[in-house]
């Protein structure tokens, strides 16, 4: 210790008291850098764990680098409370780059540590001192548009799960649950989304597919057996096929997925639910082949739309509350189920 900084001015000997009167002083950035400066302090806030005030996490997973994206509460400038954390595999151990208030960018090398590991620890430092609900979840396995290797799937395949079950191992510890609206992932496979939603109170759940291509079905039975599960207001499944029964989904407010087949008599089942529901706003099913042969045909001719590059066939059903009426609007590729005001009904279109 330098003449300078006599050690009896040290910040590390100040009384905790005062230290906790001075972290309340700082917002969450300065907390963070502070945290970073000697394992001293980054050991005293990890136990004072004052608020996160986080409303969003991002977390973006690659093959060899994780990033995290931290926006704040109190944000107005989203670059002024974006707090972004880069953690890179080098030879040596684990690069950290972030941005300060200055924009300068900072880096430190973390000799002989994982780079998943390193990562894992900070996001769940944070998640750690999170005291109100989030407003969302995203993690995302990110692999480069033009990987196109096997092996490299493979690596972000591997490091995806090990991050995610680091993060599961911390989750799964809480006394309670981590609240959040929105979760938002894409998977390779069920078992990646299963880390974390048990351990999570949620809202609105989005799954996408990574290989926006692909015709894939996503198998999620073991998720629809979840506590979670039945307690979601809102399903977004985008670049997978599913194979649900109607009565999988219908808890639901909102939903949008896919299915490889569609019959009349799920149609038939979905429609009847809506017509006595007093929770449901809207359904879009998606199916490959035209569906529109799928309305009973004792329903009489649809009210029809022509567009430049679509038709739509909409039938119209009363529903409990007089003033309302279910709309099911077939076009090529999808079926939608939603309300309409009784006013909004086409003249001349019947209502059922």
């Amino acid at each position: 210790m330098s003449a300078e900084y006599p050690t009896e001015k040290c910040l590390l000997t100040m009384p905790d008291v005062v230290m906790n009167k001075l972290l309340g002083k700082l917002d969450f950035p300065a907390v963070q850098c502070l945290r970073k400066t000697c394992l001293t302090l980054r050991n005293f806030i990890d136990d004072v764990k004052p608020n996160s005030a986080l409303i969003i996490l991002e977390i973006k997973v690659e093959p060899n680098c994780i990033t995290s994206l931290y926006y704040l509460e109190d944000f107005v400038e989203i670059d002024e409370n974006l707090i972004r954390i880069k953690y890179c595999k080098t030879p040596e151990g684990c690069s950290v780059e972030w941005d300060k208030r200055d924009y300068r960018q900072q880096k430190k090398l973390l000799e002989s540590e994982n780079f998943v590991d390193a990562a894992s620890k900070d996001i769940i430092s944070v998640l750690a001192n999170q005291k109100s609900v989030m407003e969302s979840l995203n993690v995302e396995a990110v692999s480069p548009p033009d990987d196109i290797l096997e092996e490299h799937k493979e690596l972000l395949h591997q490091v995806t799960d090990q991050f995610l079950s680091n993060l599961e191992s911390y989750l799964a510890s809480k006394p309670k649950r981590l609240s959040v609206k929105t979760f938002e992932t894409n998977v390779g496979d069920e078992t990646q989304i299963l880390h974390l939603l048990p351990h999570i109170d949620v809202g609105d759940l989005t799954i996408w597919n990574p290989n926006r291509y692909s015709d894939e079905v996503l198998n999620i039975q073991e998720l629809i057996k979840l506590e979670q599960w039945k307690k979601l207001d809102s399903l977004h499944i985008s670049g997978f096929s599913v194979d649900l029964r109607i009565e999988d989904l219908v808890h639901l407010k909102w939903c949008n997925v896919q299915y490889e087949t569609v019959n009349s008599d799920m149609i038939e089942e979905l429609k009847e639910a809506f017509r006595t529901s007093s929770h449901f706003e809207s359904f879009r099913i998606i199916c490959k082949p035209d569906i529109q042969q799928f309305m009973d045909p004792r329903y009489g001719g649809p009210h029809i739309v022509s567009q430049r590059y679509n038709v739509t066939n909409s039938w119209f059903f009363s529903v409990s509350t007089p003033e309302r009426v279910l709309k099911v609007s077939f076009s090529r590729s999808q079926v939608l189920f939603q309300f309409d005001v009784l006013g909004n009904v086409p003249e001349g279109a019947t209502i059922n």
